[in-house]
């Protein structure tokens, strides 16, 4: 199997459980709801905030029970949701009937998707898959994405409504419009990730440094990004040997201060030619 056929195999996994968790639930999507409740209610798992050294969440297993610690200095409520969902992933997809403790940790500036388990990396893949259908469910996500002119506008309706981060829901967002976009976190004048919808088309570079012709270059630079989408050069985003310096596409740049960064959502409009 193709490394791309386990990723692959690996989300549909953590998706499928998630499905599986919601439809017992019997609610569509957990938002407006206390997750330690739903928890509680369906599996019996105890959630508790409390000092952790080293990780932001732990799973400890024991006689087809759980407890799902958080760490206490976690105090964003959308990154606590998705540490306790990533849990929860763990418990429903690798074996509630183990005893067992697990170890979560986070990179220091990084968004709730990036959580990375300690062990297996394709138990990281399977769990952050099941939190991210969990809180953002395909189902529900796919009809509010089809929209005819994507924006961060709506990628902040979406997050306020299922109470994930700002980054969570772009991301979300871009994989699961149908419209051709991609949402690309930048640090330091770098691409440091970026997420797109299997339509997009085109690959861009971690670690890139930005193209004075894009929107998110102007923050480092010491300027006020603009805050409404406007057209850009293709060819500062993606792969010039591709593409003509006379196309365009569309930029909505995000300043988020706490991290010192921009999310730029990037959209290649219906019309385009390339």
């Amino acid at each position: 199997m193709t490394s791309r056929n386990v990723l692959e195999a690996d989300l549909a996994r953590g998706e499928h459980a998630a499905r599986k968790a919601l439809s017992e639930l019997g609610v569509p999507h957990p938002a407006g709801y206390d997750l330690p409740d739903l928890l509680w209610v369906l599996r019996r798992i105890v959630v508790r905030d409390t000092a952790l050294s080293g990780c932001v969440g732990r799973t400890t297993r024991v006689a087809g029970s759980a407890i799902i610690s958080v760490s206490s200095s976690v105090d964003y409520e959308p990154r606590r949701r998705f540490i306790i969902a990533h849990e929860f992933g763990h418990y429903e997809i690798h074996g509630a009937s183990h005893n067992q403790i697990e170890l979560c940790d986070s990179k220091q500036v990084s968004d709730e998707s990036q959580l990375r388990e300690i062990y297996a990396p394709s138990t990281e893949r399977e769990a952050n898959a099941f939190a991210s259908e969990f809180l953002m469910p395909r189902a529900v996500w796919e009809k509010r994405c089809t929209v005819r002119k994507p924006s961060l506008e709506i990628i902040k309706s979406l997050q306020n409504e299922f109470d994930v981060s700002f980054i969570a829901a772009g991301i979300r967002f871009a994989k699961l419009t149908p419209e051709r976009c991609a949402v690309v976190l930048s640090q330091d004048g770098k691409v440091s990730w970026a997420a797109s919808g299997k339509d997009f088309g085109y690959y861009i570079q971690r670690g890139s440094r930005l193209s004075k012709y894009t929107i998110a270059s102007d923050y480092f630079s010491g300027r006020r990004p603009s805050d409404v989408a406007e057209p850009v050069p293709a060819t500062a985003w993606l792969d010039k040997f591709r593409l003509s310096s006379d196309y365009d596409l569309i930029e909505h740049c995000q300043v988020i201060p706490a991290l010192r960064a921009t999310l730029s959502l990037l959209w290649i409009p219906p019309d385009a030619e390339y």
